[in-house]
């Protein structure tokens, strides 16, 4: 009687052991991780979602956005040099021969059109004057003044206050450039995590399964030793196996925990507070992956090179310097002024001009070795050489870091490839010791020994899986993939999942 019990509770077994190794999408499980202070995700987390909430509420990156309004406030200054200015003056004689007073009031408005400034003003004076200070004396009701002021040599194309505002409108484009730059390298490494989280689920996902199949199994052992079917031995040995798997569990769990920690860095509310994602919010597994063809990592690469910041700087950069060196050009030309200013008195008085004058002039001024010009000029072409330089160099450094990242996802898809080929091989070999073991042709130790196996075959495909999603992470990094308008990133919703 007893070796026919003996058969069936194997039977039993074996029966359970055919479908200890299937993984299905995973099922809520009951190592939670530690949430005292941080907020719950209500719902699966998919990349694009972990993306969207990086978008908005990282607070890195919010701080990067802040470099467009520091931008707007250097523009906005230097637009304010071009504001119109109100001067006024007021002097009085009372102690001396000749005792009178004086006040003035004008208007100035530089503008950007041939570097012309305009000016208009009021005067009246009440008194005596010295015949030397004559322009002083007005008539009762006062002077009024009207000119303008128009460079025709030096700063008619380009001056100071017009060089430095034109700067500072590049310097907004530059700021963009920077932010773009930031989010890329944000938007990369939140990826890189999230991946890394839901590798960490999986692995726990594993070890999960390896240790039920194993407590399951303890079970039926255990009544099989009541009865006297199976020796003491066969129970004992099956206890080490239950314990080693708790043991890898914990590990298990540990990575987890771990790799949730660094997701919450980049996962927050709209507040900005960091959010933990629970093990139930995991994606059912890694979407299948995709190979990058040559032609298409071809395309990648030209449109990488009108995408990345760091190439765009460049000609941003060489606009300002080329700026610079307008000006530089501008500053070795006399300075050659033309101006016109009328006047009109008012009132009765003293003051035998006008009523109506009209003033023309030319102003020359030239300083005959112009070093500090030549000096600047020779410093903008120098400048333009390096960027020059620099701008090649970074180009094929685009090129490189395309092809070093497109052959990353390339041999991590043939890894993935590989990996999963094994896991069935694995299986297969596991399903044929099961047998073996059905018929007594085995033991309870190598059918073990295979089970294990088949568990680190599968948490090799899971690490490979993982790999080839980082190595995609960096090519979409590479390529400035987040830079396309209306882009969204790839793999962001689950597919079939790989079963182990």
């Amino acid at each position: 009687m007893k070796p026919l019990c003996a058969a069936l509770l194997i039977s039993t077994l074996m029966l359970e052991a055919q479908q200890q190794f299937r993984l299905p999408a995973p099922k809520p499980l009951s190592n939670r991780l530690s949430t005292s202070k941080a907020q719950i995700v209500p719902a699966m987390l998919t990349l694009e979602q972990l993306l969207a909430t990086v978008n908005k509420n990282f607070p890195p990156l919010r701080a990067a956005l802040l470099e467009r309004p520091l931008a707007q406030a250097d523009l906005l200054n230097q637009e304010g040099r071009f504001d119109l200015s109100l001067r006024s003056r007021f002097d009085t004689q009372n102690f001396g021969f000749y005792q009178n007073e004086r006040f003035e009031i004008s208007l100035e408005q530089p503008t950007q059109v041939w570097g012309s400034t305009l000016y208009s003003g009021y005067g009246i004076s009440h008194g005596r004057y010295p015949d030397y200070d004559g322009k002083a004396v007005t008539n009762e009701a006062g002077q009024y003044r009207a000119g303008i002021r128009v460079p025709l040599a030096r700063d008619r194309e380009i001056d100071g206050r017009r060089a430095d505002l034109g700067k500072a409108r590049i310097g907004l484009r530059l700021a963009d450039l920077s932010i773009d730059q930031q989010r890329l390298t944000i938007l990369q490494t939140a990826t890189r995590r999230y991946w890394d989280w839901v590798a960490a689920g999986r692995r726990l996902l594993i070890a999960n399964t390896l240790l039920d199949v194993a407590l399951g199994r303890d079970v039926i052992l255990a009544e099989a030793v009541r009865i006297g079917a199976l020796p003491q031995f066969e129970q004992l040995d099956n206890q080490r196996i239950v314990l080693q798997r708790q043991n890898n569990v914990v590990e298990a769990r540990r990575s987890l925990e771990n790799a949730s920690i660094e997701l919450s860095l980049f996962l927050r509310d709209d507040n900005g507070q960091p959010l933990v994602a629970e093990p139930e919010k995991l994606i059912p597994g890694f979407p299948d992956p995709a190979a990058i063809s040559e032609a298409q990592m071809l395309d990648d690469m030209n449109a990488a090179l009108s995408r990345r910041p760091e190439v765009l700087r460049f000609l941003f950069q060489r606009n300002q310097v080329n700026i610079d060196k307008r000006l530089a050009e501008n500053q070795r030309k006399p300075n050659i002024d033309l101006f016109a200013e009328y006047y009109r008195e008012a009132g009765d008085g003293s003051v035998k001009r006008g009523p109506n004058d009209l003033r023309v002039g030319l102003i020359f001024d030239l300083p005959l070795q112009r070093r500090q010009a030549t000096s600047r000029l020779q410093n903008a072409e120098a400048r333009l050489g390096q960027i020059e330089q620099r701008e090649r160099f970074q180009r094929d450094q685009v090129t490189a870091d395309v092809r070093d990242a497109a052959s990353a996802v390339k041999a991590a898809f043939e890894r993935s490839r590989v990996v999963s080929e094994e896991l069935d091989i694995t299986r297969k070999v596991e399903d044929a010791e099961r047998l073996r073991f059905e018929l007594g042709d085995s033991t309870l130790f190598v059918l073990n020994q295979r089970e294990q196996a088949t568990a680190e075959s599968a948490i090799r495909e899971a690490n490979a899986l993982a790999d080839y999603f980082r190595a995609y992470a960096a090519y979409e990094l590479a390529i400035a993939k987040a830079l396309i308008p209306g882009s969204t990133p790839a793999f962001t919703s689950p597919v079939s999942t790989p079963q182990p």
